[in-house]
């Protein structure tokens, strides 16, 4: 963990202040942890008291040295509340948490944090933590060749190393060992490279380079521009306990039912540019079989790959995990599924369509934050799979879907909410629709009003020509936005939209059913361009007067999906 903390006291905690407080205690700060990734720090502060959850975490953070300080969002309160699905005792988080986004990596940050009670606590932290480096291949370490066999070779160009066990019996960290066209089989990565010094295994370009299965049971390893072909049930790779800071790049699995699947205790993957595509039928395929499978561990990086054929693209983080610049496409359950996760899971940048069940999927949700950020989703199944959440980030994503975006969406009263477009591709029924869950296990109770979770406005919803726009409890149906802010009290400045007139390109068609590459962009002067609202460290650079609605700011380059070149 690279975090060197600065305490500033001291905490002040005043008396309260009537008679009418004596049974309200104020906010007591205690431990705190942080974590990062290249792009991100993540932060964790446990509280006890502030029943009421009227206290508030500032955040300002700065490069070590720097004169200016910069405002990030503030930390979220998290008191959870569905803590009898942990099986224990009694509620595991009580706590400030979140992240500050889209750092430089490899560089230090100060950040200062403020909490303030009303009802008398007052605390101020100063920390300092560095982003963790990208993985950057060894410059100078030597370069062995190695083809199939069975043993022996010296690894030179003319004796080249015959099979990665010979390779691998005598490399050192910082080598870099090129794998020649052939079939491999199954292989074992059992030494490790060292922090900074990675023992590189690498296609040599001549070829492809053939696995039927890989198993890393090694730290500070890189394997890259291999192609793995399924011959057995097995998964393509798998991680043995204990694996740190280990690069998948540039692979292609194909076939497998996992095609990577870590272990609990593995931490800091770098999963990148890969292709993945499973067994799975995109609509019969069932909800087994996953893309990237992160068996409930954190600190990972999972960026830039191309998922199909699978059930869920990428499942099961921990915490303080970075999901961004995927497409994910043709699954047969859900695009992603950090089910279980914890604090701190940033999915930003993705493109998620033809899913059969869910873009995104909470069942359950344990502590949070979540982000979800300038994603672009398209699908015949439902948005959210809504069971048991906490506090989420809802900002500048384009939803599209044909009828309702989701038929439990009063679960976004415990989420922060802006710019987001929603949009029905048929447009013969409610944009929103909020449904009686009838209180099954993994569902949330129906709380249909807002409360001290809630800040949902400022976002963008095309119902078509429906004269039911929203429904909401009680089967109360409302035919525009203003009916509905005005009785329910979220979305006030609201956007009505047409996606004919705000998309520089709709070739969406009115029938369910699968579509291709899209990236809906906006059109000049349409009504969703400087209609966002802003908020500090995730949507400060933008063209115009406001940020616009949606994933893709007007003027600015249409984002990457996959692997990149």
């Amino acid at each position: 963990m690279l975090t060197r903390i600065v305490i500033h006291f001291p905490i002040v905690f005043a008396a309260l202040a009537a008679q009418s407080q004596a049974d309200q205690k104020p906010c007591t700060p205690r431990e705190l942890r942080t974590d990062s990734t290249p792009n991100c720090i993540s932060i964790e502060w446990d509280v006890t008291g502030d029943t009421d959850h009227d206290a508030t975490c500032g955040v300002e953070f700065r490069e070590e040295g720097a004169a200016e300080w910069k405002e990030g969002l503030g930390l979220f309160r998290v008191d959870y509340q569905w803590w009898y699905h942990t099986k224990r005792a009694e509620r595991p988080f009580n706590l400030f948490a979140g992240s500050i986004m889209f750092l430089k990596p490899g560089t230090s940050y100060e950040v200062r944090l403020d909490l303030a009670d009303p009802d008398g606590g007052r605390a101020t932290k100063s920390v300092t933590v560095a982003t963790r480096q990208l993985p950057v291949p060894p410059k100078n370490g030597r370069a062995f060749h190695v083809v199939p066999g069975s043993g022996g070779g010296s690894g030179s160009a003319d004796d080249p190393f015959r099979g990665p066990a010979a390779a691998q019996e005598t490399a050192k960290p910082g080598d870099i060992l090129l794998l020649h066209q052939g079939d491999y089989g199954s292989f074992t990565f059992e030494k490790s490279g060292k922090p900074g010094e990675y023992l590189v295994y690498k296609a040599a370009g001549d070829g492809d380079v053939v696995f039927t299965r890989l198993r890393v049971h090694a730290s500070h390893v890189w394997l890259e521009g291999f192609k793995l072909e399924r011959e057995e049930k097995s998964p393509g790779l798998r991680a043995g306990s204990k694996t740190i800071d280990v690069v998948i790049r540039r692979n292609h699995f194909n076939g497998f039912h996992y095609s990577i699947l870590l272990s609990r205790d593995s931490r800091y993957w770098h999963i990148t540019d890969n292709v993945i595509a499973g067994d799975n039928d995109p609509v019969t395929g069932g909800i087994g079989g996953e893309g990237i499978e992160l068996s409930h561990s954190g600190g990972h990086v999972v960026a830039y790959n191309d998922i199909s054929r699978v059930a869920d693209g990428v499942s099961y983080p921990d915490r303080n995990c970075d999901i961004y610049g995927n497409d994910i496409h043709d699954v047969s359950d859900d695009g992603l599924e950090p089910d279980y996760a914890h604090a701190n899971v940033r999915m930003w940048g993705n493109r998620i369509y033809n899913y059969h069940f869910n873009a995104l999927s909470f069942q359950p949700m344990y502590c949070g934050p979540w982000y979800f950020i300038r994603n672009q989703v398209i699908g015949t199944g439902g948005i959210f799979k809504f069971r048991v959440q906490d506090r989420f980030v809802l900002v500048n994503n384009t939803f599209v879907t044909w009828g309702a975006i989701g038929n439990r969406m009063h679960h976004l009263l415990s989420s922060l909410s802006r710019n987001n477009l929603y949009i029905s591709a048929d447009g013969k029924g409610p944009v929103w629709a909020a449904i009686d869950c009838n209180q099954r296990q993994y569902c949330l109770p129906n709380v249909y009003t807002p409360g001290w979770m809630t800040d949902v406005d400022h976002d963008g919803f095309d119902w078509g020509d429906s004269a039911r726009a929203f429904r909401w409890a009680n089967n109360k149906y409302f035919p525009d936005l203003e009916s509905f802010a005005e009785a329910v009290g979220i979305e006030k400045h609201g956007v009505r939209v047409r996606k004919e007139a705000i998309f520089e390109r709709w070739d969406i068609p009115a029938e369910p059913g699968p579509v291709g590459h899209q990236h809906l962009a906006l059109k000049a002067g349409c009504n969703a361009v400087d209609a966002g609202a802003v908020l500090p460290n995730i949507n400060e650079e933008f063209e115009g007067e406001a940020p616009d609605l949606g994933a893709y700011e007007y003027g600015t380059p249409v984002p990457h999906y996959g692997p990149r070149k």
